[in-house]
């Protein structure tokens, strides 16, 4: 279910471009084919391009160091991760005391900001992709979540997240087993959050209709571009099937297979 070639020309034309990671640009640590020819073009062309991503299993940093290992030579200036906007808004709230769900990875990141990651007296509980999770800590935020208006938010609440091996629960799976407890979800701060694009194209003074917002799944990536009012592609190439999409109300403006689909356009024009 590619998009009808006299689309294309619309779509190549924008300024910005929004790059999902997860099923968009890699399947864990697998690149997928014509990504680096892609960039290439992009920047050849002077567009601008921004990763976006909602697993918070890793730090800023190591992020780069991923991306960088696929010699995209990518800078944090082009990245947009969902610890981002949380991080933000505990810094504008000014809570100090942070009971993070997260890897090491994110909690050195989250101390580096400057804040004091404990479990004994914390002011909020931060819910990320946590792959460390041990049922004792699930344990620990049940008993301060039970308390009906203790601070509580997430990075983002994907279900799942595509691996080489198949999926495997992410945020989103954790929240709902807590909500089974504690009857409560979080307030959420990454994908479908329309603030994630719509920051970047007021800091570049650009306007939605400048910008398309790629990515693999219906819920996130899609639904956060129709309600950010940016145009936006579906790639096919990670979580969602042209089924899913038959049903879903977040229907994209196109569907391609993968990238390698947007390089043959550029190419052809």
């Amino acid at each position: 279910m590619p998009f009808h070639e006299s689309n294309i020309s619309e779509l190549i034309e924008k300024l910005i471009f929004f790059l999902d990671l997860d099923g968009t640009i890699y399947l864990e640590n697998k690149l997928f084919k014509g990504v680096p020819e892609f960039l290439k073009l992009l920047r050849d062309r002077n567009k601008q391009f921004y990763f976006l991503s909602n697993n918070s299993s890793l730090s800023t940093s190591a992020y780069l160091e991923k991306l960088n290992k696929f010699n995209l030579h990518i800078t944090e200036d082009n990245l947009i991760l969902s610890q981002h906007p949380t991080i933000e808004y505990l810094k504008k709230e000014q809570y100090k005391k942070i009971f993070l769900l997260g890897t090491t990875s994110l909690k050195k990141e989250f101390e580096n900001e400057g804040f004091e990651l404990t479990e004994r007296d914390p002011q909020i509980i931060v819910l990320a992709f946590d792959k460390e999770l041990t049922y004792e800590r699930l344990v620990r935020a049940t008993k301060l979540l039970l308390k009906k208006d203790f601070p509580y938010i997430a990075t983002h609440l994907d279900n799942r997240c595509p691996t080489e091996e198949g999926y495997i629960p992410d945020a989103g799976g954790i929240a709902a087993l807590l909500f089974k407890t504690v009857e409560r979800m979080p307030r959420v701060f990454g994908k479908p959050n329309k603030e994630m694009l719509l920051f970047k194209l007021n800091q570049l003074g650009l306007s939605p209709k400048d910008a398309v917002m790629i990515g693999d799944r219906l819920y996130t990536d899609i639904k956060m571009g129709k309600n950010a009012g940016v145009s936006t592609c579906l790639c096919l190439s990670g979580e969602t099937t042209v089924d899913m999409i038959k049903n879903s109300e977040n229907k994209p403006d196109f569907v391609i297979n993968g990238i390698w689909d947007l390089l043959d356009a550029f190419y052809q024009l």
